[in-house]
């Protein structure tokens, strides 16, 4: 299913996703309990950037995130 994301570097993006996360350009999305429209388009779930997911510390080191 096509899917939204929301914040971080590929905000705006739609990507095909299903499950907990997405991942784009090695950066990590979780799902939320969202909908938003992009242009035009039918109504998408919503994934957020997940800020830590690049860092080396925290939860990032264990998603093997780049």
């Amino acid at each position: 299913m096509d899917v939204l994301l929301r914040g971080g570097p590929g905000d705006g993006q739609v990507v095909s996703a299903g499950g907990e996360t997405a991942l784009w350009r090695a950066r990590l999305y979780e799902i939320t309990g969202d909908h938003g429209h992009q242009r035009n388009g039918p109504s998408l779930r919503i994934y957020r950037h997940r800020p830590d997911c690049c860092q080396p510390r925290d939860r990032g080191g264990q998603d093997h995130c780049e």
